[in-house]
């Protein structure tokens, strides 16, 4: 077959309608057209089944050692295998026209759906996210890297998946010159540390394109943006992204801190792999059932099935998926602002710090209530383990001011920003009103959250609702913290920041004491 004239001597992609490739593959109808490529939805003739072709734009095509490279990952990409990635059929080279042929997915990216709609409802975040993450995970174990995770690879489906698209095709592009087409807007966005210093490149690197990918679908703008692509990319070499939480309150602790730890600079304190992120979004409440809903809903808004509104009347509601942030629940817990942790720092750091262990007696003059068990609480755990030191819980309670229990030793001591922070689940014979706990420990300088719930220890943090107190940079000795009257059976430990400790970073507890009526 003949080239096409439009394919001709590095020419722009024209005009294909009806062109045949590889005598099977008849072009329809163009579907997009992005940096490297033009894709368009064809007929393979032999299979007699709607395909989508990439075809790489002349230039491109005209550098062998790109062909080479974007064929290579065409044929890795081919071997996934996953209801999450999208299908690598074929490849075609003939007669200077370069094209992988892959699995046609009727629906919308979700690039197309946060533009037209916004941020999305938070259980869509989370259900899309343990989607993409189960996909990452898949590449990975094959020695896959994706290198380009972004709102326009990631297409909701009509017929309710979430796929992840174009895996190798970055790689292939390095070394390209592709400075004339654009190819790096939007990406910039979503490169991670290493990619913009040019350093080792690994699962991890994907990982963090998908926390900054759930950073904007849950806020509504990228963690980091500049006049240029240039800027938007060394920004966050320099700077910490916005909390999520500033930006949207009602975004759970937990989740934040699954996004937060994903965006780490440096790859050692982002999750280990794929499945250690997706274990800690479904901690964090996700539900992966609600994905083919969440998919099917985007691909009928963003379609324009939603009829037109004359411009004087009020905009038409958003989809269910992108409904705002629910009011949390009312609760007989008061909920803290985060605006009030400095007075919180001020009450909890004001009460007397004395020496305590196990029979601590405490300053309070309401009852010291019985201590019915302590647990480990780690939710974030990302080695499957579900254990943190188990062994030593008993040595709070053993009587031994000598005797402490230990977390696990981390790496640095800002446990919180890397994996969520660990904690200490105390239950009492209740339930009581709880006035406060005392906390005794060896080494000082440790920081934490409190929680109080009013039935069995929750699984996850989001089942223990907000704090109701915290602390920071408690000294050695022992602390007593307000609990404030709030009703329940158990209280949490949740330590934010650890002390060092043979040359690594825990936190050590050697007595505990509850008081309430």
């Amino acid at each position: 077959m003949a080239p096409p004239s439009s394919l001709r001597a590095g020419s722009p992609t024209g005009d294909l309608t009806g062109q045949l490739l590889a005598g099977r593959y008849r072009l329809n109808h163009p579907i997009a057209s992005g940096g490297m490529a033009q894709v368009w939805e064809a007929t393979d003739q032999v299979l007699t089944r709607r395909v989508a072709v990439k075809i790489l734009h002349p230039h491109l095509a005209l550098d062998e050692s790109f062909v080479r490279r974007f064929r290579g990952e065409a044929i890795a990409a081919a071997r996934l295998a996953h209801p999450s990635i999208v299908s690598v059929y074929d490849t075609l080279a003939e007669d200077g026209v370069n094209a992988i042929v892959m699995e046609l997915v009727s629906g919308t990216t979700m690039r197309a759906d946060l533009d037209q709609h916004g941020p999305l409802q938070l259980s869509a975040v989370l259900a899309i996210g343990t989607q993409v993450a189960d996909a990452l995970g898949a590449a990975h174990a094959s020695g896959l890297v994706h290198r380009d995770v972004k709102p326009a690879n990631i297409l909701l489906s009509a017929d309710g998946r979430v796929l992840v698209a174009d895996f190798g095709i970055a790689k292939a592009a390095e070394g390209a010159d592709l400075t004339n087409d654009g190819s790096m807007v939007g990406t910039a966005k979503y490169l991670a540390p290493e990619q913009v210093e040019g350093g080792p490149i690994d699962g991890r690197t994907d990982l963090y394109a998908l926390g900054v990918v759930l950073y904007e679908a849950l806020a509504g703008t990228p963690p980091f943006v500049a006049d240029t692509d240039t800027g938007t990319a060394l920004a966050r070499l320099h700077r910490d992204p916005t909390p999520l939480r500033q930006l949207r309150p009602q975004i759970p602790v937990a989740v934040e801190l699954v996004v937060t730890r994903a965006m780490a600079r440096q790859p050692d304190d982002r999750f280990p792999d794929a499945a250690a992120m997706r274990r800690a979004l479904l901690a964090a409440g996700a539900d992966p059932t609600q994905a083919p809903a969440v998919a099917q809903a985007a691909v009928a808004a963003t379609s324009g099935d939603y009829p037109a509104v004359p411009s004087l009347a009020p905009p038409p509601a958003p989809p269910a998926h992108h409904q705002p942030l629910p009011e949390q629940a009312p609760s007989r817990r008061r909920r803290w602002p985060w605006a009030m942790v400095g007075g919180l720092l001020i009450a909890a750091m004001g009460v007397g710090l004395v020496a305590g262990l196990a029979g601590i007696a405490g300053t309070g003059t309401s009852p010291k209530l019985a201590v019915t068990g302590v647990s480990a609480f780690d939710p974030f755990d990302t080695t499957g383990a579900g254990t943190e030191n188990n062994g030593g819980l008993k040595l709070i309670t053993d009587g031994d001011p000598t005797t402490s229990w230990r977390t696990e030793r981390y790496s640095s001591a800002g446990v919180e920003a890397y994996k969520g922070g660990v904690g200490l689940a105390v239950t009492v014979d209740g339930p009581k009103d709880l006035d406060q706990i005392s906390v005794a420990t060896p080494a000082g300088g440790w920081s934490a959250r409190f929680y109080v719930s009013d039935g069995s220890v929750p699984t996850t943090l989001p089942g223990w609702g907000q704090p109701v107190n915290m602390v920071a940079d408690v000294p050695s000795g022992t602390v007593t913290v307000p609990l404030k009257g709030h009703r329940g059976t158990a209280v949490l430990i949740w330590f934010t920041r650890l002390v060092p400790l043979e040359q690594r970073f825990a936190a050590q507890v050697s007595g505990i004491a509850v008081r309430g009526s």
